[in-house]
């Protein structure tokens, strides 16, 4: 995550300005995974509960699993002060700890899905999963 959010790496999930303040502990803290099959193709979704976002690899060789994505719905500029009202739905998508993989054929959208729930922030995600060829 570090080529992504430079100075933000490994944030804390409920602290503004956090950078690096995980990387003692348990950095990112990878928790809840999700993993559906795509076209063919494998897939595991990863929540980092501490910085948030979703890292998304491809698993269809479990030997040699490849970095597809890094999806983060995180707004590092606010301050997150428990005090103030609505400053968490500011801050976007904080803590993501549930995560379910939909597939296309029980989509009502007739695409692959992905639901995230958002333990420090509240909020559900659902995320259309789109691949590139």
């Amino acid at each position: 995550t570090a080529g992504i959010l430079g100075q933000q790496f490994n944030s804390d999930n409920d602290t503004a300005n956090s950078g690096d303040k995980r990387s003692d502990n348990k950095g990112p803290e990878p928790e809840g995974v999700a993993v559906g099959e795509i076209a063919g193709r494998t897939y595991a979704f990863i929540g980092l509960e501490r910085v948030g976002g979703i890292m998304i690899y491809d698993v269809s060789d479990p030997e040699q699993p490849q970095f597809v994505d890094y999806r983060i719905d995180r707004n590092f500029s606010t301050t997150l002060d428990y005090e103030l009202p609505g400053d968490f739905a500011r801050a976007g998508d904080l803590g993501p700890e549930g995560l379910v993989f939909v597939p296309a054929g029980d989509s009502v959208l007739g695409a692959p899905l992905l639901i995230v729930a958002n333990e420090v922030s509240g909020s559900l995600t659902v995320y259309k999963v789109i691949t590139r060829p």
